[in-house]
Order: structure tokens, then C-alpha cells, then sequence
């Protein structure tokens, strides 16, 4: 009976030992990672090169100046054509002037990281960013070169590039597509996969972030937390809808600090038409 108890005790120290690993992993180890993922879509002899990243949370444990700059050097490896960024610059669920002096200084000096980019670059806002000021993080955006597209869309050189406000603390709207001309290549960004039904049949490629791959990927649970009404088969990597949409884990994190089988990540998306 001894040696069954000293089994016990020892099965649970070796456990307890084993959840302290997995916790210091999931705070201090997976939140630094920086993966690059690569994706290629559609047929045709053109193509275009996007990198997709989302949900960069300046202001948050993992995301200040220096995190930008490293994934800013990180984008301009890939040498693309066109940066898409849909929302969430900002971490934190209070305005502006809810924040502190420090706080305000990490936000801004973690936006004007972007200026760093080389490929014309293009954003949407997110639910953080509306909470913060929305006006206020385009202002910042603006003055780092990066062109924002709120319910709004640009068109040149037959790429169309449309975005959508954010689904939960804005309203969406499909008023981007008014800039697209016939025979455009669409690509349209939306901070939540939930905006997905405002999509027009034309579009070619669709993105989005906002899950941060649900954060927390557990054996057999999965990814349970994403915070959309499409829940699970919304949460991340390519979805196979018509049109295609394209969900990225992305950068920082949000209310709890961790990451635990959904490593940080830009998308490099080659898209042939």
C-alpha cells in the first residue's frame, strides 16, 4: 500500500511539474515566437504577393517598439507587393484618455514602427482601435504612411483593396466596392470574420484577424475561444467559403498574456489570377 501512495505522490509532482512548463511556455515563450506562413491561392499566369498581419496590440506584455520593428523587418524579408493590416493596433479596452502617459508613448511608438515598411501597406480598424479612438489611431496610421480604408476602398493598377469598419463596435458596411473597376483583382479586409456576409460574389480574396487563432489551441478542445458568433470554423487559416477568406492568428494577445499552440504570425499569401 506504501509503494502505491509514494506512486501517487509521484505521478502528481510529475504532472504539477508538467503544468508549470506548459503555463511558463504558454506566457513567456510562445508569445515571443514570430512565424512566417505561406499560402498560395487561385490559377493564372499574374501574381500578386500579399502579407497578411493582424492584430499587432502596441501597448500589450509581448507588443512595444521593439516587437514592431522586428515584425516590420520581418514583412520586408518577404518582399511583397502589398501589405493588408485589419485592425487592432492598440491594446486595452479603454479611450485614449483612459490610458497613461507610458502607455500612450509604447501605442504610438509601436504605430510609427509601420513607417519602417517598404511595400505600400493598408489597414482597417478594429474593436481595440474603436475603443481607443478611432480617429485617433488613423490620425497615427496616416503619419506612419500607411493608407486606412474604413468603409472606404482605393483602386490602382487594377488591384482593388476595400475595408471594412469593425463588426462589433462599428458598422460594417460593403461601401469599399464603389472604388473597384471591372476586371480588378478585390481583396477586402475585416477585422472579424463575422463580417464575412457583406462580401460581394467578385471579391477575389478576403482577410481577417480578431481570433488570434483563438489564443489557445488545446489537444481534442481546439480552439474554443474566438470571439465570433462563427465561433470554431472562423477561428484560423484559410476558410473555404466562396469567396475564399483567409484568418490569421496574429501578433499580440488579449485579456490574458498567453499563447499556447497559436504562435504569433505574418501570412505571405501568393495569389495567382
Amino acid at each position: 500500500m506504501q509503494g502505491i501512495w509514494r506512486g501517487i505522490v509521484r505521478a502528481f509532482f510529475v504532472l504539477a511539474a508538467l503544468g508549470v512548463s506548459l503555463l511558463g511556455y504558454a506566457l513567456f515563450i510562445e508569445p515571443e515566437r514570430l512565424l512566417v506562413r505561406e499560402l498560395a491561392l487561385g490559377e493564372g499566369e499574374r501574381s500578386l504577393r500579399v502579407v497578411l498581419v493582424a492584430d499587432l496590440h502596441f501597448g500589450g506584455r509581448v507588443v512595444d517598439a521593439g516587437k514592431g520593428r522586428q515584425v516590420v523587418a520581418l514583412i520586408n524579408e518577404q518582399a511583397p507587393d502589398l501589405v493588408l493590416i485589419p485592425g487592432d493596433f492598440v491594446n486595452g479596452h479603454e479611450p485614449k484618455s483612459g490610458h497613461i502617459a507610458a502607455e500612450i508613448a509604447v501605442i504610438e511608438n509601436g504605430v510609427g514602427t509601420l513607417a519602417g515598411l517598404n511595400a505600400p501597406t493598408y489597414a482597417s480598424l478594429g474593436n481595440h482601435d474603436t475603443w481607443y479612438g478611432k480617429d485617433e489611431v488613423a490620425r497615427l496610421l496616416r503619419e506612419a504612411g500607411v493608407t486606412v480604408l474604413n468603409n472606404d476602398g482605393m483602386s490602382a493598377d487594377g488591384v482593388c483593396i476595400a475595408g471594412m469598419a469593425d463588426h462589433d463596435t462599428d458598422v460594417p458596411t460593403p461601401e469599399g466596392y464603389a472604388a473597384c473597376e471591372a476586371g480588378d483583382v478585390v481583396l477586402v479586409m475585416m477585422h472579424s470574420p463575422d463580417s464575412r456576409g457583406l462580401l460581394r460574389s467578385d471579391t477575389t480574396l478576403a482577410v481577417a484577424g480578431h481570433t488570434h487563432g483563438g489564443q489557445v489551441n488545446l489537444p481534442l478542445l481546439g480552439r474554443a475561444v474566438t470571439s465570433t458568433s462563427c465561433g470554431k470554423p472562423c477561428a484560423y487559416g484559410l476558410i473555404q467559403t466562396t469567396p475564399p477568406l483567409v484568418v490569421t492568428a496574429g501578433i499580440g494577445t488579449s485579456i490574458l498574456p498567453i499563447r499556447f499552440r497559436s504562435p504569433p504570425e505574418i501570412v505571405v499569401i501568393t495569389l495567382r489570377y
